[in-house]
């Protein structure tokens, strides 16, 4: 056994989407149908909430009523133009690349890679040019018909099930097939992760990001909180463990403070990496 502690040059930033890198591409959806967005929340989406659906599908299902009442369906290509047209923030497309930037300057052989997981549409958000910018993306999934229309919901990303998607890219784990991701909880030994927990950076805004701040830092690394009309949406839901290190208004152009957060947050994890990096035994 080696005396320090296994070398890993990765550090992985996981952002969620709507209200972080950009508005919300759901809301987009609705509109770009031509319907009215607060007359979808008040008589359709906030009602199924309160008699107890899950928040992801109460979305999709109150879109799908209205439509229905309105004699029209959702498409694919609808989905598709709301991802594109959604308001993204400014800097957000070009981030990734001004942090690696970073990262290299302080060592040249530190890795960044950038996922997003969104308790979100991927047929939705998956659309926008910011997410070409992220090596994986993840989100919940419509079921789409042979000619395009949307029929269901065939895969959901619960706000819970973030932590397991940031702990399989973590370790490694295979993102594929219907049960993916499974076995995250299965010990794995330092040397064998992907990315070392201590090396993890997560990025999101409300209450569905909870419990991947709490991993997230009680694992060492950074979770960073956009706020939204000045404040932390989630901040009366939130545990004392699930607190983020940092918030900030939404905007990732030079010298913003959430770029400063973020680029201060890389520039510690590398400077980890380089300590270890000189420090490690043979």
């Amino acid at each position: 056994m080696h005396a320090t502690h296994p070398f890993h040059s990765r550090i992985l930033l996981a952002f969620d989407f709507d209200w972080t890198l950009g508005e919300d591409s759901f809301e987009r959806l609705v509109a770009v149908m031509g319907l009215d967005v607060e007359a979808w929340k008040e008589d359709f989406y906030h009602p199924l909430g309160g008699a107890g659906w899950d928040d992801i599908l109460a979305k999709f299902e109150g879109l799908r009523r209205m439509c229905e009442a309105a004699g029209s369906g959702i498409t694919i290509e609808a989905a598709r133009e709301a991802g594109r047209t959604t308001k993204g923030f400014d800097g957000a497309e070009t981030m990734p690349r001004r942090l690696r930037d970073i990262a290299e300057r302080i060592d040249p052989e530190v890795r960044l890679e950038f996922a997003i997981v969104s308790s979100g549409y991927l047929d939705v958000f998956g659309a926008h040019p910011i997410a070409a910018a992220f090596d994986r993306r993840y989100g919940s999934e419509f079921d789409v018909g042979e000619d395009g229309p949307v029929r269901g919901v065939r895969k959901m990303i619960s706000h819970p099930e973030k932590v397991r998607y940031i702990q399989a890219l973590a370790k490694g784990i295979d993102l594929g097939g219907s049960n993916a991701p499974s076995r995250t909880e299965a010990d794995l030994p330092e040397e064998e992760q992907r990315v070392a927990f201590d090396q993890l950076i997560y990025v999101g805004d409300g209450a569905s990001d909870l419990q991947a701040f709490g991993f997230v830092r009680e694992n060492g690394g950074f979770a960073l909180a956009v706020s939204r009309d000045g404040g932390f949406s989630a901040e009366t839901e939130m545990l004392r463990a699930q607190r983020p290190d940092a918030l900030a208004p939404p905007g990732y152009a030079d010298g913003s403070p959430l770029f400063e957060i973020l680029a201060h947050a890389v520039r510690s994890h590398a400077s980890r990496i380089a300590l270890r990096r000189l420090g490690r035994d043979a």
